[in-house]
């Protein structure tokens, strides 16, 4: 079980056999779900717009998921779906005719207020404790959900995607080769130090022993140092606490627990030196910023060359050779400092959004709160028992034609049920040893990510005012990009980073780096207050 710092629990492991003992018939409170009442007379409709998923699986409309939920619930959902609909959103707004809500759509905290200003989003604080019981619940007993639902001006105008496992897909760790460690003698790392002394020995000791000088240390595709392997490492370098979505937006939580820059920070000054330092003698791919995709990246990885890469699951580098590697979660740095790279409980905070045109907004409220409960979490999941999943030693595990699918089994599950692929649905996520069961596999256990070593706080996008938004976008527009062109000269040695680093805090400053960081606890200070 993780517990907060200030010892609320947040998430009880225990969740994933309560699921097993509903699952098999033992008795638990029914989750709270709509009454179909004479659905077989009398169905209520509601209009959804989302993203197209088609080329991948059956529409919508012809999902099994979505034709037995009618048939639960009395809802019959009228789909709309469209491709690139991040580029399209803005412009279905102008149009005369809303759906009743937008389903699985991503809009940010600025969006979100500014429609819900202009009405065209309905706030959903009073329909959910109307409406939606389940989700009022979790709100209730997670203050740092609801925190992170509500906007500037004290509405909430989504509904969340929940995932309550840091274990699972909410962190980005390092992984290692397990199998060049042992071939080398050596073990795990468990600090930074241990971790350049590894990635040394991979390019220059031959440890997948062809007799070839082919192995690469940290590899990935070319612009993927600065968002995984660096923001990781700020945990090392005592820059790491508010989670990543903070650390994405340049910022971390202090001692203190005041907002502060990480990239003017003196550990972001020492991190880049680390990195520079692995950079110069092989250690980072030489190719970090610029050469190399993903099918490059995977090609070379078959060809047992690659030592160590960053992201939340083994499956990234490829089927053969995942199981040649093993995570780290946390490194001690310099200064024994540790914070793993792990999300709020926050995964995506518009999943549902409710619009003015909707003619019968409790309804959709309604239809969307079975996902909040247990019993929900499995139905989009897993689907139902001797339909979509069979109960094989305690455990609820896809059927056959899940398991088989010519392309895998996520996308095996997604021919009939929602909650699989794409993300940012409206529900909770499963726990990762029953989504491992679901595939006949074992999850993954991680002895070094534990309440110490999580960040001690995990933040949201902060609530922004209108105003706020506007000016963040604009600094962030410039420093962005002059911060990932610095990040490319400090790390190849193009510039110098002591003789270089007054004039790159300098240049920061006139992009407005000082007022961005007074927003930014600004909008803190009215999340702590929320």
């Amino acid at each position: 079980m993780f517990t907060s710092k200030k010892g609320k629990v947040v998430i009880s492991m225990l969740l994933a056999s309560s699921l097993l003992v509903t699952a098999c018939g033992g008795k638990s409170e029914e989750a709270k779900k709509p009454d179909s009442g004479d659905a077989s007379t009398k169905t209520t409709e509601i209009s959804l717009l989302r993203p197209s998923w088609n080329n991948l699986r059956p529409a919508s409309s012809d999902l099994w998921m979505w034709k037995e939920y009618e048939k639960m619930s009395g809802i019959k959902v009228n789909w709309e779906e469209l491709t690139d609909i991040g580029e399209k959103k803005n412009v279905i707004l102008t149009r005369g005719d809303l759906p009743d809500a937008f389903y699985q759509v991503d809009w940010n905290n600025g969006e979100l207020l500014k429609y819900g200003k202009q009405g065209l989003f309905l706030p959903l604080e009073d329909l959910i404790k109307e409406h939606a019981p389940n989700l009022q619940k979790y709100l209730e007993e997670n203050e740092d959900v609801r925190k992170g639902l509500t906007s500037a001006d004290g509405h909430i105008y989504a509904t969340p995607y929940l995932d309550p496992y840091p274990e699972g897909n909410r962190t980005i760790r390092l992984w290692i080769n397990k199998k060049w460690l042992d071939n080398l003698g050596m073990e795990v790392p468990k600090t930074t130090v241990e971790l350049e002394e590894a990635l040394m020995a991979f390019v220059t000791k031959d440890p997948n022993g062809n007799g070839q000088n082919d192995e690469q240390g940290w590899y990935m595709p070319s612009g993927s140092l600065g968002w995984t392997f660096e923001q990781m490492m700020m945990g090392s370098f005592g820059i790491g606490n508010g989670g990543r979505k903070a650390l994405g937006n340049f910022i971390y939580v202090d001692d203190n627990d005041e907002i502060q820059l990480t990239i003017t920070a003196d550990g972001y000054k020492e991190l880049l030196k680390y990195e520079n330092r692995m950079y110069k003698n092989g250690a980072i791919n030489k190719q970090a910023f610029s050469g190399v995709d993903y099918d490059k990246w995977t090609a070379d990885a078959a060809k047992d060359t690659v030592g160590a890469w960053n992201w939340a699951a083994p499956d990234y580098v490829g089927e053969s050779v995942k199981d040649d590697f093993v995570a780290i979660n946390v490194l001690a740095g310099p200064n024994g400092d540790t914070a793993s790279l792990t999300d709020s409980q926050v995964a995506g905070a518009s999943s549902l959004v409710v619009t003015k045109d909707a003619k019968d907004p409790g309804a959709i409220l309604k239809w969307v709160d079975y996902f909040y409960s247990e019993e929900g979490s499995v139905f989009g999941y897993l689907g139902k028992e001797g339909v979509t999943y069979n109960m094989e030693d305690g455990k609820m595990v896809y059927i056959d034609e899940i398991l088989n699918y010519k392309d895998g089994i996520g996308l095996g599950a997604f021919q009939h049920v929602d909650n699989v692929y794409g993300g940012y649905f409206p529900y909770i996520e499963l726990s990762p040893e029953v989504r491992a069961a679901a595939g006949k596999k074992e999850a993954m256990v991680y002895t070094d990510l534990t309440e110490e070593t999580l960040p001690s706080v995990m933040l949201p996008d902060l609530p922004a005012t209108i105003e706020e938004a506007n000016e963040s976008s604009s600094i962030l527009a410039d420093v962005g990009n002059f911060v990932g062109q610095m990040r490319v000269e400090f790390v190849t040695g193009t510039k110098d980073i002591d003789k270089e680093w007054d004039n790159y805090i300098a240049q920061l400053k006139k992009m407005g780096s000082d007022k961005y960081l007074e927003i930014k606890q600004t909008q803190y200070k009215r999340y702590k207050e929320s």
